[in-house]
């Protein structure tokens, strides 16, 4: 079989597909998904197999292929089913795998050829298998997390070198904890799993580049694994960024090992200032007074917070956001990422506000920014779109770029972090989300 493996785009409100193909896009890095990769890597070699990111280039609705492999998020559900329904038009199988099925297996059976729900690692051989012997299942199901241990070098060489790429590379699976709101949560239900040290070197040696992703969840939560992982990285060339949460500053000896290893950036899902909004979303192993030593921390050991925010908690007002940003200039956070809360389905924060009437808006398509599809405690929807979007604009602002990052007297990484604020500067003019290319 001929496999395509497609990444979709997601539609603005006038129906026009977001993508980002034009030159001046291609300044941005890209930070490609690890999934479909991974099963790329799953599938026996007498398949061929690609690769296609809509959101980089146009999905040929005449392909050849014979298998169209659609990895999606919440938010790209309307683009998923046009692109199903245009490939079955056409015969071919289409199979659903991602965030999208696991999250509203409900919603998409029987739209697709077939669907798979949670992760398929171990699930996708044996679909393949079905699908030789004519004999394809409309819903796969994991029936638990996965063993980590024997995962296969993702099929990096499937990515365009026509952009600059921040390869992903997984060394942890999963979050231990189980934030609320969290989708990362629902799908993995707490379970968190490390890989061998030398399976995680061989993936990075595999990407034949200094610039890499470890896409991880929370990768600092076992700290002797960290230090093991960093040790074995040890004077390496790589220029790395991760994600966890700002446990990781209790431990200054695990962030000199991770500056050495060549980490520059950590984001941290810090949230919010207000500790009682943490309490609401079973956030309390954060303590927001420890916030600010924790970024210095980070700074004095040369690598970057990201500051991970999100708008319209419960306690969140109309002063919120302007105290926000205040906050996070005063301490020169570097970068900083603004999200709206997200009732996602299947997440005990989405489930209790449409159990509880407070969803205005329940398509899943709108399930991102610049979009509020609930009723805020003591906001009104359009105060928290507009108060996000102020936030956005005044921390990515000249003057708080020049205060951050050009007079400030500390500031790791000074001049990467000043590229990729004035980046976001020039998105954000445009009216584009730094996150998503277009809002």
């Amino acid at each position: 079989m001929i496999i395509d493996f497609v990444h979709p785009a997601h539609y603005r409100d006038d129906g026009s597909l977001v993508q980002a193909k034009r030159f001046y896009d291609r300044i941005d890095a890209y930070l490609p998904h690890l999934g479909p990769l991974l099963l790329a890597a799953l599938t026996p070699d007498r398949h061929e197999v690609r690769y296609v990111e809509e959101y980089h280039q146009d999905v040929d609705f005449d392909s050849d292929a014979d298998l169209i492999a659609i990895s999606a998020q919440i938010m790209q559900f309307d683009r998923a089913l046009v692109l199903s329904k245009e490939f079955r038009k056409r015969g071919k199988t289409v199979v659903l795998g991602g965030y999208l099925p696991s999250l509203v297996p409900e919603q998409v059976e029987g739209l697709f050829d077939s669907i798979i729900i949670g992760e398929g690692d171990e699930i996708w051989p044996q679909l393949l298998l079905d699908i030789e012997a004519g004999n394809l299942k409309a819903v796969y199901r994991s029936e638990g997390p996965v063993a980590v241990d024997q995962s296969p070098t993702p099929r990096y060489d499937l990515l365009s070198k026509a952009r600059l790429t921040v390869y992903p590379v997984q060394a942890t699976r999963g979050c231990p904890f189980k934030c609320t709101y969290c989708s990362i949560a629902a799908v993995y239900k707490g379970a968190y799993r490390k890989r061998p040290i030398e399976h995680i070197l061989r993936d990075i040696d595999a990407t034949g580049s200094r610039n890499v992703n470890i896409c991880d969840d929370n990768l600092c939560e076992d700290i002797k694994f960290s230090a093991r992982l960093f040790d074995a990285m040890a004077g390496s060339k790589l220029r790395w960024g991760t994600q966890t949460t700002i446990n990781v500053a209790r431990h200054p000896k695990l962030l000199a090992k991770a500056r050495k290893a060549g980490c520059q950036m950590m984001a941290l899902g810090v949230e919010t200032i207000d500790m009682r909004n943490l309490k609401s979303v079973d956030k309390t192993f954060h303590k927001v007074d420890k916030y600010a030593e924790g970024f210095r921390r980070l700074m004095d050991a040369g690598i970057s917070p990201h500051a991970l925010i999100i708008f319209g908690l419960p306690e969140d007002d109309a002063d919120t956001f302007a105290r926000t940003v205040d906050y996070l200039e005063n301490l020169n956070v570097p970068i900083a990422q603004f999200f709206i809360l997200t009732p996602y389905p299947g997440t005990p924060n989405g489930d209790q506000m449409r159990k509880g009437g407070q969803l205005l808006d329940d398509r899943l398509s709108r399930l991102r920014e610049p979009y509020v599809v609930y009723q805020p405690e003591n906001l009104s929807p359009a105060g928290l779109r507009d108060g996000w979007w102020d936030a956005v604009n005044d921390f990515y602002s000249l003057r708080s770029i020049a205060k951050r990052l050009v007079f400030a007297e500390k500031a790791p990484n000074r001049m990467l972090n000043l590229g990729q604020n004035l980046l976001y500067w020039s998105k954000i003019r445009r009216g584009v989300h730094p996150v998503y290319f277009g809002a």
